[in-house]
């Protein structure tokens, strides 16, 4: 590249900084203004939904070449000098309180530290550590919550107790393996046939079920349970949450599985009609809902279901939630459906899991902002 070429490309990119520059600062007096009319309506300068819809539409107009998580990466430095603005407006610290949030926890353990963690194979896309430690953190608790990738159940219960982990969540697949390797599981976790909490009291470790609580609140969040007609894609643990919440407050269900063995177990367990994967095209109900990892990051592509039975239904839940918007939820909204991720669910079992080992009640509304905003900023 000759010199008067770069020099002209420079110039270019001086003009497009300067043109940006001038737009910041016209968003930034447009934000100064929201602030203001904020601060006279009594209202809150932090709103996750309005955030959420300046990622989603970002998104939906990005052409490239910068990536999604790229712009909002950029974007995110902007809302947080434009809640700065609106913050200084209505004398709040609404800015420092969602910064602290998010923070990275940098605290040192001592000897007195209780440990928590989660088991599971993979746990590196897990957020668990993120909503638990932001809850100890919130709450001025000296306890820490870490992953394990395990490849070895029975040594990693055997480890829970030699190192004294206070306590520990069970993810995908060891919900139901997990049974046969504690000392006790309660009435509940017995119904629902899967196991996502355990609890260690002396050397007796007992395990229990959130899952199913977490379920309902997050279908809840949609449409009633009860009266409604739900497909339930999946057959593995949290499946028999999702079908033990349902059936528990008066939902219908019919099961979809790809394994027909898996399913039909799962069915004949609860009562419940089964249908092969390969036949959904011949049913339909009110809502459906993905309790497999089909699509969960990094296969972000996949669906677990052809998205021409979408149409069928007028809810759509995906227990997923990294990513934030699963290509099933992508494609449910294109159909018509009001849709619903996994975060509601998530952070509902996480609430009550953070009760049951504290006798803390949980910071729900703090350990969904740590998730949203780990999401969004990620693009994932």
């Amino acid at each position: 590249m000759s010199k008067d070429s770069l020099d002209t490309l420079r110039c270019k990119i001086e003009d497009l900084d300067t043109a940006l520059l001038k737009l910041l600062n016209e968003r930034a007096g447009v934000s100064r203004r929201i602030g203001k009319l904020k601060a006279k309506d009594g209202l809150g300068i932090y709103d996750r939904d309005r955030e959420e819809s300046i990622y989603e539409y970002l998104a939906r107009h990005n052409k490239g070449p910068l990536k999604t998580s790229e712009i909002n990466r950029i974007f995110s430095e902007i809302i947080s000098v434009s809640r700065k603005l609106q913050s200084a407006v209505v004398g709040d610290d609404t800015e420092s309180q969602v910064k602290s949030i998010a923070a990275v926890d940098t605290s040192t353990p001592s000897k007195n530290t209780s440990v928590y963690g989660i088991f599971g194979n993979p746990v590196a896309h897990s957020m668990s550590p993120l909503i638990h430690n932001a809850a100890f953190r919130l709450l001025g608790i000296d306890a820490i919550y870490l992953p394990f990738e395990v490849k070895d159940l029975q040594g990693a219960v055997a480890g829970m107790r030699v190192l004294q982990l206070r306590g520990a969540s069970i993810t995908h697949p060891f919900k139901t393996k997990i049974i046969g390797l504690i000392d006790e599981i309660d009435v509940t976790a017995k119904e629902v046939g899967a196991v996502n909490t355990l609890i260690l009291d002396g050397d007796s470790i007992r395990g229990i079920n959130t899952d199913w609580t977490g379920a309902v609140r997050c279908i809840e969040g949609l449409l009633p349970v009860k009266g409604n007609h739900f497909v339930v894609v999946g057959a593995g643990g949290a499946a028999r949450a999702v079908v033990f919440g349902i059936t528990r407050e008066g939902g219908k269900v019919t099961l979809v599985n790809r394994t027909r063995d898996n399913g039909l177990a799962l069915a004949e367990a609860f009562g419940l009609p089964f249908v092969p994967l390969g036949e959904i095209e011949d049913i339909s109900g009110d809502c459906l809902i993905n309790t497999t990892p089909v699509g969960m990051y990094p296969d972000v592509a996949e669906m677990p279901i052809p998205k021409g039975v979408l149409s069928r239904y007028k809810a759509v839940v995906d227990i997923i939630y990294n990513p934030f918007k699963t290509r099933l939820l992508t494609e449910a909204e294109a159909a018509g459906c009001m849709t619903k991720n996994g975060i509601d669910m998530f952070v509902f079992q996480g609430a009550e899991q953070f009760r049951i080992w504290t006798g803390r009640e949980a910071p729900v509304k703090e350990m969904k902002e740590v998730v949203y905003h780990r999401l969004l900023v990620s693009g994932h």
